[in-house]
């Protein structure tokens, strides 16, 4: 059977709302509760749903409920079409109340201190009443998101299975990374800090598999050490400061993070070199997709921005 753009047409918005619901849930009885239907009425939906388009979406042989291989392109198209019209009505009711319409952003730790306050500064000079919503989170978490449409446009670095048929990527900027400790930390101070030493310590770090932490682990394995394991993951600046701060663990930030911190005393940046650089960090987009005004202005901000902070 071979589906015809027509056959989108039959689709509703309760066969993509059930879909999501079960791919997250796996179960028909909670798909039903969140829908407010009868399970035999989810079923039924589901079935109709298969027969539109021909194939099995979910394996109902397994508790909970698989995604088929082929469900899997299923799936994302319902949650990124759920996405889509999510924005769409955020902006169509921007737009009636005489603003700007919205856009959703993803940013990483290393854009957050300077590039993308400008830019967002710039674009809310140009465009005061447009809704942003602003999503931080790693590389990886955030390509994620974008591919199911829930973000506009992300200020990140490209994932490590990048893939050009589904992503745009316009690198801007490499960011230097520092390692840094507490200024009461065994560490502080010492002329010399080898790998091995700081391996006796524990790391707050960025969870796997964001590109920060993959470059950790290449650093001491590239030392002759395992990967790091007396670790604590968090995505989050704030915890890792004061785990830094108040525990007197050992982390790895872009230095535009931690540089008044440090030129304060209150931490002290260690005299190691990470020789493996990350990616850059850059914009990221779906490929082949008609960005909006609003998406276009931001980007166009952004390189200007970026080409300032280079020069």
């Amino acid at each position: 059977m071979t589906i015809s753009p027509q056959t989108l047409w039959r689709l509703k918005f309760k066969h993509l709302r059930l879909i999501d619901i079960l791919a997250r849930t796996g179960n028909f009885h909670r798909a039903a509760e969140e829908l407010n239907l009868t399970q035999p009425a989810a079923t039924k939906i589901l079935q109709d749903v298969e027969d539109i388009l021909g194939l099995l979406i979910f394996d109902r042989s397994t508790r909970p409920m698989s995604i088929s291989d082929i469900g899997e392109h299923v799936v994302d198209y319902a949650r990124r079409t759920l996405a889509e019209g999510d924005r769409f009505t955020d902006s169509l009711n921007n737009l009636r109340r005489g603003g700007f319409g919205a856009l959703s952003i993803g940013a990483i730790l290393a854009t957050s201190t300077d590039l993308l306050p400008q830019a967002l500064a710039e674009l809310k000079r140009r465009r005061p009443l447009m809704t942003i919503q602003i999503k931080a989170a790693t590389s990886d978490i955030l390509a994620d998101a974008l591919l199911r449409g829930e973000l506009d446009v992300v200020l990140g670095r490209s994932p490590d299975d990048f893939n050009g048929s589904r992503f745009e990527f316009t690198p801007i900027g490499i960011e230097q990374l520092w390692a840094f400790v507490s200024a009461s930390h065994p560490l502080a101070f010492r002329e010399n800090v080898d790998y091995f030493s700081q391996h006796d310590f524990t790391w707050v770090l960025q969870p796997k598999p964001s590109p920060l932490r993959a470059l950790i682990n290449r650093v001491a394995i590239g030392h002759g050490l395992p990967a790091f394991d007396n670790v604590v993951e968090t995505t989050s600046v704030s915890v890792m400061l004061q785990l830094v701060r108040h525990a007197n663990m050992v982390a790895v930030l872009p230095h535009t993070l931690v540089k008044r911190e440090i030129e304060n005393g209150d931490f002290v940046r260690l005299p190691i070199q990470l020789d493996n650089q990350l990616p850059p960090h850059g914009i990221l987009i779906r490929k082949g997709e008609v960005l909006s005004a609003n998406a276009l202005e931001f980007i166009a901000i952004v390189k200007s921005l970026a080409a300032g902070i280079s020069a």
